[in-house]
């Protein structure tokens, strides 16, 4: 596997601009032990920008990578590797951008949240180092199959090499899973949009439902790194019915809108059919 993909770890940090109210106060409201209190340090709407940054990089991960079994990693074939290197870069500099503005306003916000809060305010609440609450990096990394030497016994060798396949078994589960199931997501949409309402009117659909559809065929070859056989055909076959089109074609011309919807109602039933096929099965990886 490791040949043709490898792992990303994508670790980003933003200031959570809050803190647990302490028990003293707690206690003037209730019973401490059953009751929990937040205190908002500053406006959330000053934090926006630079989570919406970190947002936008895990969703970019998501739809060009394939899910892993251990947490906080996710698979990466190796052909777009540079390409996600760089994008990453470009979300990291957007990200350092939105950071530097939320500094420069830091001590206004701060001046803000003593006027909202009054005796609650506290300055020991506030990192005087407020850029290091803000983190944003990756790096690659692969894993292989634990070598057999002095420092492993013959019993924890065996042990741990059945946890690397029983691993590997399970990322080839989610990674087909979700490529399946996120072809499934844009055929159904597709072919929802497409066969009109109850009243016979075409439904409204955005020139990005095609667009997507595309830059999924485009990427999925690289993408297939377990070779799906059952997805490559159907996936072959919704490249050769969205082959050429364009939302402007199915928007004027009734007759096509009602082919691809036809069409799109057939690879929506195979495709949910090849789901439904899948083995579904709880890994867990013994201690």
């Amino acid at each position: 596997m490791f040949q043709r993909a490898c792992l990303i770890q994508l670790q980003t940090s933003c200031w959570q601009g809050m803190t647990t109210l302490g028990s003293g106060l707690m206690e003037k409201v209730g019973n401490s032990e059953w009751l929990k209190g937040a205190k908002i340090l500053i406006d959330p709407e000053s934090l926006l920008p630079v989570r919406s940054v970190i947002s936008k990089a895990r969703v970019y991960l998501s739809k060009s990578a394939l899910p892993f079994p251990v947490f906080g990693l996710t698979l990466v074939p190796k052909e777009i590797i540079s390409e996600m290197d760089t994008d990453l870069r470009g979300f990291q500099e957007e990200f350092k951008v939105e950071v530097e503005n939320f500094i420069r306003r830091y001590d206004d916000e701060r001046h803000k949240a003593k006027m909202s809060l009054g005796d609650l305010f506290s300055d020991t609440d506030y990192p005087i180092d407020i850029r290091g609450k803000f983190r944003f990096q990756w790096r690659f990394m692969t894993l292989d199959v634990p070598t057999r030497s002095g420092i492993l016994t013959p019993e924890i060798y065996e042990r741990e090499k059945e946890k690397f396949r029983v691993l590997m078994d399970e990322t080839r589960e989610l990674a087909t899973v979700a490529l399946r199931e996120e072809f499934a997501g844009m055929i159904r949409h597709m072919a929802e949009r497409l066969n009109g309402s109850e009243d016979g009117k075409p439904k409204k659909f955005k020139s990005s439902m095609i667009g997507k559809m595309h830059e999924f065929l485009d990427t999925f070859e690289n993408r297939n790194i377990f070779c799906d056989d059952t997805l490559s055909d159907l996936v072959s076959q919704a490249r050769d019915v969205v082959s050429g089109l364009s939302p402007e074609e199915l928007r004027k011309d009734e007759n096509l809108r009602h082919y691809i919807a036809g069409e799109m109602s057939q690879l929506r039933n195979a495709i949910d059919g090849a789901i439904e096929d899948l083995p579904r099965r709880k890994i867990r990886l013994a201690a």
